[in-house]
C-alpha cells in the first residue's frame, strides 16, 4: 500500500484576521501577516481506504466523528486529480491541539503537501492557498516559510517576506493552557462580525497595520514590529470582548505572562508578544534574551510550559512509501 507522509508548520499571525468575507469559501475578511515556527510540527499520513468507501480522519491516534474541515479541501484537490478514491488521513501533532496553537494551519497544509505528492500532481501555487483555505483560513500561511503575507487584496496570494536566515529571531509559546478552547476560531469570527459594535473599525484598520508591520519587517526593527504587533492583537481581543455574547480567550496566566513581558522589556530586552485565539503567549525576541525571559517567566507565573523555537520553513515530504 503507497502511503504519503508530509510535515507543515503552524504560523502565528502578528498582523491577525479575525472574521470571514465568505463562509462557504472560508475566505477571510482581511489580509494578514504571520510567522512560522519550526520546532511544533503536523505530521500526516495519506492512503487509499481499502475497507471502506468512506474518508477516515484520525487526529492522534482518535479517529474523528466531524470531517468538515478536512472534506472542503479534499473535494477542491479530487478534482484536480481525477480520483474518487476514499482516503485514511493520519494526523499528529507535536503540540496541544485545538488551543489556540494554530494545530489547524500546520494540519491542512500537511495534509495537502501530502496530497499532491500522492497523487504526483504538480499545484499551483493559488491552487494550494484555495485548497488550505477550505480547510482553515491560515493554513495558507503555512505553506511558506519566514514571515508571510497573506494578501487578501491579490486573491489570497501568499508570499514570503522574509526568510529566516533573513532576521533569525526566536520565538518563545508560552503553554497556559493544553486544554481545546470552548469556542472555535471559526464560530467565534462569526459571532463577532455579526454582534461586536467595532468589527467595522477592525476592518478598517486592517490595511494600515498590514503597511506598518511590512514596513517594520523588511528594516527588521523590532519597535516598529513590537508596535503594531501587540496594537493589532489588542484590538482583536477587544473585537471579541465586545461581541455578545463576549469571547475571551485569555486567562490569569496570560495576563501575568503579559505582565511579565512589560517588565522585561523595561528592564532592555527586545521582546514582544502575540496571542491568537486561545490563553497561549508567543512571545518574539532577540536571541540573546531567550534565557532570561524563559527564567522569568517560569519563575514568576504558572505558564504550563515554554517551548522554545525558531523560524520555521516550508512544507515537505518525509517519505513517499
Amino acid at each position: 500500500m503507497i502511503q504519503t507522509t508530509a510535515i507543515a508548520h503552524p504560523n502565528f499571525a502578528l498582523v491577525k484576521y479575525w472574521g470571514k468575507k465568505d463562509i462557504d469559501q472560508n475566505m477571510p475578511a482581511m489580509s494578514s501577516i504571520s510567522l512560522t515556527v519550526d520546532s511544533m510540527q503536523s505530521k500526516t499520513k495519506i492512503y487509499k481506504n481499502l475497507s471502506s468507501k468512506q474518508h477516515r480522519l484520525f487526529i492522534n491516534g482518535q479517529e474523528q466523528q466531524d470531517l468538515s474541515k478536512i472534506v472542503p479541501p479534499l473535494k477542491y484537490l479530487s478534482k484536480i486529480s481525477k480520483s474518487n478514491d476514499f482516503l485514511v488521513i493520519k494526523s499528529e501533532n507535536n503540540f496541544p491541539t485545538s488551543s489556540g496553537l494554530a494545530s489547524s494551519a500546520s494540519g491542512i497544509a500537511s495534509f495537502v503537501t501530502a496530497y499532491e505528492a500522492h497523487y504526483n500532481i504538480d499545484l499551483k501555487m493559488s491552487d494550494r492557498v484555495n485548497a488550505c483555505m477550505l480547510g482553515s483560513g491560515s493554513a495558507p500561511r503555512s505553506l511558506l516559510g519566514g514571515f508571510v503575507l497573506m494578501d487578501k487584496n491579490d486573491s489570497y496570494r501568499c508570499s514570503q517576506i522574509l526568510k529566516k536566515s533573513d532576521w533569525p529571531l526566536d520565538i518563545l509559546i508560552c503553554i497556559a493552557s493544553t486544554k481545546p478552547k470552548k469556542i472555535s476560531s471559526r464560530e467565534g469570527m462569526e459571532i463577532s462580525r455579526k454582534t461586536s459594535p467595532i468589527y467595522n473599525d477592525w476592518l478598517d484598520i486592517n490595511q494600515k497595520h498590514v503597511n506598518e508591520a511590512l514596513v517594520a519587517i523588511r528594516e527588521k526593527n523590532m519597535l516598529k514590529l513590537e508596535n503594531v504587533t501587540e496594537k493589532n492583537c489588542e484590538l482583536m481581543h477587544q473585537v471579541m470582548k465586545t461581541s455578545s455574547p463576549p469571547i475571551a480567550y485569555k486567562s490569569d496566566v496570560t495576563i501575568s505572562c503579559v505582565a511579565e513581558i512589560e517588565n522585561l522589556r523595561a528592564a532592555g530586552h527586545e521582546l514582544f508578544y502575540t496571542i491568537d485565539a486561545g490563553p497561549q503567549v508567543k512571545i518574539i525576541c532577540d536571541p540573546k534574551s531567550s534565557k532570561a525571559i524563559k527564567e522569568t517567566i517560569t519563575e514568576k507565573t504558572d505558564v504550563i510550559e515554554i517551548v522554545h523555537a525558531g523560524i520555521g520553513g516550508s512544507p515537505r515530504v518525509v517519505n513517499e512509501n
